[in-house]
């Protein structure tokens, strides 16, 4: 029986791994609830029990609210960082055999409906860190890409002109999925502002020169599935 297991694990890690370097993950819980006011108080006060249970596999963890785009009225997204697909896969395992994170669960249980959980890679990752108790505007597009290191170059000259043109502060993060259903392998591009102030103003750029001629390429390379707008807060980080 260990024999076959090691032999199951191999054939896995052939199959998937494509370099050495871990690629950071994503898990995203979308929960629905008719009290979103009471729910964010639950989840923040129940944010360090599930810090304790995560251990080091999570690194920041919040919530994000749809300010359009949510497929129900009261869906949330509760997500969480982790350094790896091991650490993403360990938090769940962790949080969900933990017995304190489990009296917290409860509590809230019949308050929300888990709808759906997904799993991604962090493709194009964050140039900084989440810092809790800090909320940021995104903009979010889910997309089936042509060929994605393409799309994340395509992105990464997009960003690199707004930081040229008075948006230094905006950031682009891409995600891919991987373990998300009926999104598996599409794209996340999300756009990352410091307000929604800042958010809106970089909207108000895409019929300048410069937004014009970055989002030249992305019809031809993408087929748009899905976008939001959100504010995400960070309840947890690990800098």
């Amino acid at each position: 029986m260990i024999k076959i297991k090691s032999t199951l694990l191999t054939i896995f890690v052939f199959l998937f791994t494509t370099n050495v370097i871990a690629q950071p993950g994503l898990s995203v819980f979308t929960i629905n609830t008719d009290d979103a006011s009471g729910y964010l108080k639950w989840l923040t006060e129940s944010t360090p029990t599930f810090v304790d249970a995560w251990g080091d596999s999570v690194v920041s963890s919040g919530i994000c609210s749809p300010i359009s785009g949510g497929e129900d009225d009261g869906d949330h997204y509760v997500w969480n960082i982790s350094p790896s697909m091991t650490a993403t896969l360990e938090a769940n395992d962790r949080a969900f055999n933990d017995k304190a994170s489990l009296k917290a669960i409860s509590r809230i249980s019949n308050k929300r409906d888990i709808k759906r959980r997904d799993i991604y890679n962090v493709v194009k990752p964050s140039k900084g860190f989440y810092q809790t108790g800090v909320t940021q505007a995104q903009y979010n597009l889910l997309s089936r890409p042509n060929n994605m290191s393409e799309y994340i170059k395509t992105i990464e000259a997009m960003e690199n002109a707004a930081s040229k043109n008075g948006f230094s502060d905006i950031e682009f993060v891409v995600f891919e999925g991987f373990g998300a259903g009926d999104w598996a392998r599409m794209a996340m591009a999300s756009i990352q502002a410091p307000s929604i102030e800042r958010l809106g103003a970089f909207m108000d750029a895409r019929q300048s020169d410069w937004m014009a001629e970055s989002m030249s390429a992305f019809p031809s390379m993408r087929t748009p599935v899905r976008d939001w707008f959100l504010l995400c807060t960070t309840l947890s980080s690990v800098e």
